[in-house]
Formats: structure tokens, sequence, C-alpha cells
């Protein structure tokens, strides 16, 4: 199901034609690309955070990136965050073990926007229900404050411990049930979008509209036989080195992860 839902996520994607930033060289964890807040992190809390993400990659090959943009381009920022991963290839391509935060901290209250995206081989470890704990209970309350690295700091603490198998998945979802008394909503959500899509598609011009589904449908179709085989994706670059730890691998992601707005 999960998967059918990302796929109308990737179909609005491309009609956006929403484009995400170059990966940058040389490569870091902790990626500041706003102009709006150069200071979301000051330089020492920027140094403290990226040193505790190269040591976790090190030491586990699991990679956690942090990006900060002032915008989503029109995308949502489910598919804005997975491609991102996709095409910086955060994680290794033999394990799919990255994980990307965004954060878009540009607008007023409920506008600023929070995605953690899950690569495939951490999707068991980090499910949906506990990307969404991590937010509610170890981020949102400090973003709120403006205490973005405090917020960064606990919620990566409960990643790594997670992706380590530290925390009993199993009981640290628990209780959360609420969230899947809501699949039901987010369906029908999903038909509306659909059917809108669909009454776009038949006032539009013809060929190219369905040239763009055959698209998102391939990169639905690849980023799958990525999971099934626990291959690299094509989007995901080669190693490049910054810092003290090797760079990013070439991992894939798939829409695994939660998101929402603050």
């Amino acid at each position: 199901m999960k998967k059918i839902i990302f796929g109308i996520l990737c179909l609005i994607g491309f009609a956006t034609s929403a484009q995400v930033p170059d990966r940058p060289s040389p490569a870091k964890l902790y990626n500041n690309l706003s102009v709006e807040y150069p200071d979301f992190l000051t330089a020492d809390q920027a140094a403290l955070l990226e040193e505790k993400l190269e040591v976790f990659s090190n030491e586990t090959s699991n990679q956690i990136c942090v990006v900060i943009v002032d915008d989503l381009n029109g995308d949502e920022a489910s598919h804005y965050a997975t491609e991102l991963g996709n095409k910086w290839g955060v994680g290794k391509a033999e394990k799919n073990n990255g994980i990307v935060i965004l954060i878009k901290p540009t607008g007023g209250k409920g506008q600023r926007n929070l995605f953690i995206s899950v690569g495939y081989g951490l999707e068991g470890a980090i499910p949906d229900l506990a990307t969404k704990r991590i937010r509610d209970e170890e981020m949102y309350p400090y973003m709120a404050q403006g205490q973005f690295y405090e917020a960064l700091d606990h919620g990566t603490d409960k990643l790594m411990q997670l992706a380590k198998g530290e925390i009993n998945v199993k009981d640290y979802t628990r209780g959360n049930g609420r969230e899947r008394g809501g699949l039901s909503t987010f369906l029908i959500l999903a038909i509306i979008i659909i059917i809108m899509i669909i009454r776009m598609f038949r006032g539009g011009g013809g060929g190219r509209t369905y040239s763009g589904i055959g698209q998102a449908m391939m990169w639905g179709m690849l980023s799958n036989m990525g999971n099934h085989r626990g291959g690299g994706s094509s989007w995901g670059g080669g190693s490049s080195s910054g810092g003290g730890w090797g760079g990013f691998g070439g991992g894939s992601f798939g829409g695994g992860g939660s998101g929402g707005n603050w």
C-alpha cells in the first residue's frame, strides 16, 4: 500500500517538475542550503553535528544526512526528500542504509516542513511510525522554541539507536496505532488526487502527459527493482570524500519515512 501511495506522490512530483539541489562538493552530512536561515545552527553546533554523523557513518556504515532548504519548489516534502536521497546517494549502495532529514524552516506557523526519509535497507529498523514518534517527541518541541540543534541532536540520537538495534522497534512504536486509523482518510485524499490528475490529463495536450506518466512508472519500477536486489540506484552518485569520512555511497530511497509541519 505504501508503494502505491508513494507512486501517487511521484506523479505529483513529476507534474510540478521540481528540482532538488546538486550534492555539495566536498560532500557533507550537515548541509545548510538556506539563504534565509544561514545561522540555522551556529558554526560550533554545525561542527559538532557533522562530527557526530561522520562517526556514526564510519562505525556503522549507516548515514544520516541533514539538509536545510528555503523552498521545496512546489514539490511534496516526501518526494523532495526521497529524490534528494537518491540523487546524492545517501547510504551505501549494497545496503541502501541512508536517512535524510529534510527541514524547510521558512514560512509561518504550520508552514515549516520536516520530513525524515528512510532508505530501503533501514525501513525495517526504522518504520514510519518510529519516524513519527521521533518528530513528535524528540524534534517538534525543540523546533517550536527555535532550539534547532537540540532537535537534531535528540532526533539523530533516536535514529542511531534504532538503526543499531539498541531500541526495540516494536516497543518504541507501540501505542502509535492512531496513525493507522488515519490511513483510510489518507486513501480518500489519494483517490481525490488521482481524480484531479485524470481530469487535468483529459484537459491537457495528449502525448506529453502520458509520456510523463510513463517516466514516473519507470522510476517506481526501477526503485522497486533496486529494493528487491539490494543494489544501488543509478541516481546515487559514487563516493566522494569530505572531512574524515568516506562520502556517500549510492544508496537508494523509495518513500519510507514520514513528515509534517510545525
